[in-house]
């Protein structure tokens, strides 16, 4: 560290320095990714493994990457089907297939979710456009306040594992793992989650009196009527669940024949009549991108800076010397809950996710199986306080304060805690 040397600064009490000052910035309201990049700069001039240059190249080199390309783009299909209205044709659709099943509101919440999940790939546009929707019905219909607002934070949830996952993307692109092979590993786990949601609040709701129907019929047409009403967002998920399995596309180009699908679909069904959704959409889109981007980045400057300290190599060793897998998955459960509940998704991904990478290893975990369980685990900690995303989001919506939520999601949050440990089981002992 010869340019601090006059100063008589050691390098420890530097970082020590920096570290003090990104905390109170933090804690001062300071935007997360600014947070992150004033560290990663006091780390760059204060020691000499990076020169500065790194931190323009690395913004450069990151980016370059194509998969990408997929986030923006189906950031913009899902703002297009907001934009055409096209969420109450599939939220009908839900309630149609499902309705009969004791808790008909609620679980039509959970179906969308996982709907909306297989076109947006975002806990927060699914949790804010079902609770959008769906709340007040929710309320209603009879469920209590906090229960509703809780139903539709868990099913947010679901955004995060079920294909296309947007955090998924940014996992495969930065450690280089095919986004592929962890769409193709997050499909199961995904909707086990969801049908562990289903059966919750099915539950709940028969104990409660909520929602609960002595209407058990099915009916074949208007379920059909309503499949034709909701062909759009339907043939979206067809085109990108077909296009990506099927290898005619990969996740990148499938999201980008979404677009187009939903811009001509949506036009010719006249669910999109001016260029002003159009616009608004793109807006939108381009909002959240600048959002993202700049917290992969400056996340990834802080990765490579953890590294180059050596405080992976050290925790994660310090993990593997528990020896017994019980213990070293019980220390890394707590580390992801904890790490889930106190972080934003990206940077949690980007600097947890390789911190536990050499413990997942020596388990015996392929870097894909890694990335579905860290991803499961992270978004447990969108219901999870103090931070949990999906919780203030949904407070936002119902006025109701997000710790009466997170304390209505207790069974949820357990349901898919148990879901995740069942996955880790799965590929400890397949």
């Amino acid at each position: 560290m010869n340019s601090l040397s006059p100063l008589l600064v050691t390098p420890t009490n530097f970082l020590i320095g920096i570290t003090l000052l990104s905390v109170i910035a933090f804690v001062l309201g300071i935007p997360i990714y600014l947070v992150f990049g004033l560290w990663a700069l006091g780390y760059h001039v204060g020691f000499d493994s990076f020169p500065l240059i790194n931190m323009s190249q690395n913004h450069y080199d990151v980016l370059q990457s194509f998969s990408f390309t997929a986030i923006p783009l189906f950031i913009l299909v899902g703002d297009l089907i907001r934009e055409a209205g096209i969420a109450d044709n599939l939220i009908e659709f839900t309630r149609e297939i499902i309705g009969w099943i004791p808790g008909v509101t609620g679980n039509t919440a959970v179906g969308t979710a996982g709907i909306f999940s297989a076109i947006t790939g975002s806990n927060a546009a699914t949790t804010a456009s079902v609770g959008s929707a769906l709340y007040s019905p929710l309320c209603e219909e009879g469920y209590e306040d906090d229960y509703a607002a809780a139903t539709i934070a868990s099913g947010g949830v679901l955004g995060a594992i079920i294909p296309p996952s947007i955090l998924l993307i940014i996992y495969g692109a930065a450690f280089g793992v095919s986004i592929f092979e962890l769409f193709l590993a997050g499909a199961i786990p995904g909707l086990a989650m969801l049908l562990a949601l289903l059966a919750i609040n099915t539950f709940i709701s028969y104990r409660n009196d909520y929602g609960v129907t002595d209407d058990f019929g099915v009916d074949i047409k208007q379920i059909l009527i309503r499949t034709w009403y909701a062909k759009v967002g339907l043939g979206t998920i067809v085109l990108l669940f077909g296009g990506i399995f099927l290898g005619i596309f990969t996740p990148s180009e499938s999201a980008a024949v979404a677009v187009v699908y939903i811009l001509v679909a949506a036009i010719g069904s006249r669910q999109i009549t001016s260029v002003d959704q159009i616009v608004r959409a793109c807006y939108s889109s381009i909002l959240l991108i600048g959002i993202i981007l700049p917290m992969v980045v400056t996340s990834i400057l802080i990765q490579q800076s953890l590294s180059d300290l050596g405080l992976q190599e050290v925790i994660s060793d310090g993990i593997i010397s528990l020896g017994h897998p019980a213990l070293i998955v019980l220390v890394m459960t707590v580390i992801m809950l904890l790490a889930g509940s106190l972080l934003d998704a990206t940077p949690n991904l980007l600097l947890t996710a390789p911190i536990l990478a050499g413990a997942a290893a020596a388990l015996g975990w392929s870097p894909v199986e890694w990335g579905i369980i860290f991803m499961m685990g992270a978004s447990i900690g969108f219901i999870t306080p103090p931070y949990g995303l999906n919780l203030y989001i949904i407070s936002g919506i119902s006025n109701i304060n997000y710790m009466e939520v997170a304390k209505a999601a207790k069974w949820h949050w357990v349901g898919l805690v148990v879901v995740w440990l069942s996955v880790m089981l799965w590929y400890t002992v397949a």
